[in-house]
C-alpha cells in the first residue's frame, strides 16, 4: 500500500476514468440543445424587462439575475469579476439570488454598460427606436452559444453534484441516522451524534455563514462537514479545491476542532489539488469508494 496521497492520486485517476466513460455525443448533444435554449429564455427575460435595454435600472430593480445577459452584451462579454472591478457598485452576489438591485447600485451598473456595450449588437439604442426581428434575432443567434457555453458546464456539474449529496444521505438513512430540519449551526452539540442536516449552515467568525451540502453529527459533539464537488477539468479543480479550503479555513477559526471538514470528489481532479486538501487536513472520499466513508463515519460514531 502506498502512502496516503499516492492512494488518491489513484483514486482521482479512476475518477478521470470513470467521468470519460460516463459521457457520450448524444447526452452532450441534449445538453446543449437545452442550455441553448434556456440561454435564448435569459436573453428574451433581460430585453423585456429592460425595455429591451433603454431601461437597464428598472430591468435590475426586479431582478439582479439580468445581470447574466447584460455582461454578454458588453464588447467584449466578460465574467461577474471582471464587471465589478470596472463597476464596484454592483452587487455581484444578486445575479444568483435574483435579489433586486438597489436605485443607486441599478443606475451605476447600467451607466457601465451604456459605456461598455456592443454597439453593434445594440444599434436600436443610438438610433432611439426599438429593435427589429432581425436584430432581436441576431442577438439571440451571438449570445445564446456565449451563454450556454458557461451554463452546459455548470448544470452537469450540478447535476452530478447533486446525485453525490443524494449518495450520502441515502448511506446516512440507511445506517439508520436522523435527519434535521436545517437550521443555523451555531453552537456545539447542533448537530446530534447519528443526526445530519442536509444542505445547511455553519456560522463563523465573520458575518456570512458558509453553507455545507451535508452536516453530520459525530461522537463528543463532533461535527463532519462534507462538500460535494464534482469537476469537469483540472483547471475547474482548482475552484472547486479553493472553495472546500475557503470554508474549511472558516469553520476552524471559528470552532477549532468541533468540525471536521471532508470532500466527496467525483470528476476530473488534479492530484496536486487532492494534495491541498490532504495537507489541510481534510478528509477526502471518493463517489466511487462509497464504502470507505461508510466505514469512516462508523469508526467515528
Amino acid at each position: 500500500m502506498g502512502s496516503l496521497k499516492e492512494i488518491h492520486a489513484a483514486h482521482a485517476a479512476e475518477a478521470k476514468r470513470r467521468y470519460l466513460e460516463a459521457r457520450n455525443p448524444a447526452e452532450g448533444a441534449e445538453d446543449w440543445r437545452f442550455g441553448l435554449s434556456e440561454a435564448r429564455k435569459v436573453l428574451v427575460k433581460a430585453l423585456r424587462a429592460s425595455d429591451f435595454l433603454a431601461d437597464v435600472p428598472t430591468a435590475l430593480r426586479s431582478s439582479g439575475s439580468h445581470m447574466l445577459a447584460l455582461r454578454h452584451f458588453l464588447a467584449p462579454p466578460i465574467s461577474q469579476d471582471q464587471f465589478k472591478l470596472i463597476c464596484p457598485a454592483w452587487p455581484k452576489a444578486s445575479e444568483k439570488s435574483g435579489n433586486p438591485v438597489g436605485d443607486a447600485n441599478a443606475v451605476a451598473v447600467a451607466a457601465t454598460f451604456n459605456e461598455w456595450r456592443n454597439r453593434r449588437l445594440t444599434l436600436w439604442l443610438d438610433d432611439e427606436r426599438k429593435p427589429t426581428r432581425s436584430e432581436i434575432r441576431e442577438v439571440l443567434l451571438a449570445l445564446s452559444p456565449l451563454i450556454a457555453a458557461q451554463t452546459v458546464a455548470t448544470s452537469r456539474r450540478n447535476r452530478l453534484a447533486s446525485k453525490q449529496e443524494q449518495a450520502v444521505v441515502k448511506i446516512l438513512m440507511d445506517k439508520g441516522w436522523t435527519r434535521l430540519p436545517s437550521s443555523l449551526i451555531d453552537r456545539r452539540a447542533a448537530v446530534p451524534t447519528k443526526h445530519f442536516m442536509h444542505k445547511t449552515r455553519f456560522a463563523t467568525a465573520t458575518a456570512t455563514p458558509q453553507e455545507v451540502d451535508v452536516a453530520c453529527g459525530l461522537r463528543n459533539t463532533m461535527v463532519l462537514a462534507m462538500e460535494c464537488k464534482v469537476t469537469n477539468d483540472e483547471t475547474n479543480s482548482v475552484k472547486r479545491i479553493n472553495d472546500v479550503l475557503k470554508k474549511a479555513e472558516a469553520w476552524r477559526t471559528h470552532w477549532g476542532s468541533f468540525v471536521v471538514t471532508a470532500a466527496l470528489l467525483e470528476g476530473v481532479i488534479a492530484a496536486k489539488d487532492v494534495e491541498r486538501l490532504i495537507d489541510n487536513k481534510i478528509q477526502v472520499f471518493w463517489s466511487h469508494d462509497l464504502d470507505a466513508f461508510s466505514a469512516w463515519l462508523d469508526e467515528h460514531v
